[in-house]
């Protein structure tokens, strides 16, 4: 799936806590198993991002490892 595409699956919520969660699950993969060449290219596109900061990717990260309660 396209980088362009993921960030426009939801509509409602902000580009750049898109781009954060995205970063942030490719943190969680790296520490599971090795990055693919895409994987660094996408590291790197984040990495060039203002918008992106590492306040909004560490949300992130913490928001993808909460528990769900109902």
């Amino acid at each position: 799936m396209k980088l362009a595409k993921l960030l426009t699956m939801e509509p409602k919520t902000n580009r750049c806590w898109r781009k954060a969660r995205i970063a942030a699950r490719l943190l969680l993969k790296k520490e599971r198993q090795a990055w693919s060449a895409r994987d660094w290219a996408l590291a790197a596109q984040f990495h060039h991002d203002p918008g992106v900061t590492n306040r909004l990717i560490d949300q992130a990260v913490k928001y993808i490892r909460a528990p769900l309660t109902p």
